[in-house]
């Protein structure tokens, strides 16, 4: 082979590598100005901060700032219902009360909450199928007024058993335990300031609002203040354990005083006291006895 052959050869190798490399160059600057065209075009889409469940919040929840939390959300998707970080604060929805359900990271509406003297309120805070009812206090009846909403209490009642005119015990009985205190007065949760209250609105199961409107006319009630921890064989104090609408202790009056007389259950049940004018006796009416002297 002849040298100028040699040399059209490595030209032509050379042009066919130079138009490839420029090929390449070309097609990736039209790429590179296409990604930044689409860029250009493509607006950003601003974003506010706008408050969210943090978690699942359910009916009658009474909001904590841990319940909830700021989360970026599109300007355009705003509504005068929601809460921004701009104009709101976090801490003025505390004590509110969730009206609606709302799951994890929904926004919070105006609508799905209720203040404390808003219509509603109370109905809110109620646990499905329970009841609210409302007892009056006196400043020993209500610890000194140290109990506030969300304390779990007894209900106790201080009343005199009559057999005959002559013949009165004093008893006190616990007749409801483990109760949640809904408001004091027209106090909720949101007030924390000790006072003595006048009126104590408690949640309690249907039967129980019946037992509570007796309580007043059999003798005179009282609370007594639950312990946040669990003691032995105690109920626990918490928002999850349901009232308990049974007698479970009682005292009579001769076990505070030795001068108070004593009820004998069997005495009480194995004989009746007859008064005709103002001679008084004793009959006996202990079958077993009665059958053991026929004997």
């Amino acid at each position: 082979m002849n040298p100028r052959s040699i040399i059209l050869i490595v030209l032509a190798s050379f042009g066919v590598i130079l138009v490839v490399m420029l090929t390449r160059s070309f097609l990736s600057s039209a790429e590179q100005q296409a990604r930044d065209t689409v860029v250009t075009a493509a607006p950003v889409e601003s974003a506010v901060k706008v408050l969210v469940a943090k978690r699942d919040l359910h009916v009658g929840t009474i909001l904590t700032p841990e319940d909830t939390e700021w989360l970026a959300w599109p300007e355009k998707g705003l509504s005068e219902a929601f809460f921004v970080i701009k104009k709101d604060k976090k801490d003025a929805i505390t004590g509110q009360v969730v009206r609606a359900p709302l799951s994890k990271a929904e926004p919070v509406t105006k609508s799905s909450l209720v203040s404390q003297g808003e219509r509603g309120f109370l109905a809110a805070i109620l646990s499905p199928g329970m009841r609210a009812v409302t007892v009056k206090l006196s400043p020993t009846s209500g610890i000194g007024g140290f109990v506030f909403p969300g304390d779990r209490v007894d209900v106790l009642v201080t009343h005199t058993i009559e057999i005959s005119r002559a013949e009165r015990y004093q008893v006190a009985e616990t007749v409801f335990q483990n109760v949640r205190v809904l408001a004091v007065d027209q106090k909720s949760a949101s007030d924390d300031k000790a006072k003595i209250s006048k009126t104590a609105t408690l949640e309690v199961t249907p039967k129980m609002a019946e037992k509570v409107a007796m309580l007043s006319n059999i003798g005179t009630l009282s609370l007594s203040l639950r312990s946040l921890a669990n003691g032995l064989g105690a109920l626990p104090a918490d928002p999850n354990s349901p009232p308990v609408s049974k007698t479970l202790s009682h005292t009579m009056g001769s076990e505070v005083s030795n001068f108070l007389p004593s009820l004998d259950d069997e005495t009480a049940t194995s004989s009746v006291r007859v008064a005709r004018g103002n001679f008084v006796s004793t009959v006996d009416t202990d079958r077993s006895k009665k059958e053991g002297s026929d004997q």
